[in-house]
């Protein structure tokens, strides 16, 4: 699969400055439903990302007033929106990363993938070509004869045979 991170990543992303509280990070996840922020500077440069865990060991060590760059990680590894999505998984689970920040060619933040975004596009066709569960796309009533799934309002199905 030979798929790029700029198809399926998420181009709205939730920053924080390494100066805020842990406090305010937490808040930020809570509010947006998310499992890690991206750490800036003042020039909008990626400088750490601060996670769920990170917040785990603060709330653990009793420092709620700590700052995110006492908790972050400072050595980011980011990809590239030309990252095979294949190489992007491959570095999460060598580094048991769940987010990985999509960095541009000037060093800035233009995106983020997760670990549940390339479990979607990689086991999800529908999610993969249309951005929507399989289960959120109206059927048509027709069933691919090779694949057996039922071919959806886009003309796709299973397999590709049945697509149009």
């Amino acid at each position: 699969m030979d798929t790029t991170i700029g198809v399926i990543g998420n181009k709205v992303v939730h920053v924080i400055k390494e100066n805020d509280s842990v406090k305010t990070a937490a808040e930020e996840m809570k509010k947006h439903n998310l499992g890690a922020l991206v750490v800036i500077d003042d020039n909008d440069k990626v400088v750490g990302i601060i996670t769920e865990r990170d917040i785990v060991k603060v709330v653990a060590e009793g420092k709620l007033d700590a700052k995110v760059k006492d908790y972050m990680t400072r050595n980011v590894i980011g990809v590239t929106e030309d990252t095979p999505i294949t190489d992007a998984l491959e570095i999460m689970l060598d580094h048991g990363f769940r987010h990985l920040p999509i960095i541009g060619k000037d060093g800035k933040v233009i995106g983020i993938v997760s670990i549940r975004d390339l479990s979607k596009a990689i086991l999800d066709p529908h999610f993969f070509q249309f951005k929507k569960e399989a289960a959120d796309v109206k059927g048509s009533g027709y069933v691919c004869p090779v694949c057996g799934m039922e071919i959806d309002e886009y003309g796709y199905c299973g397999c590709g045979a049945g697509s149009g």
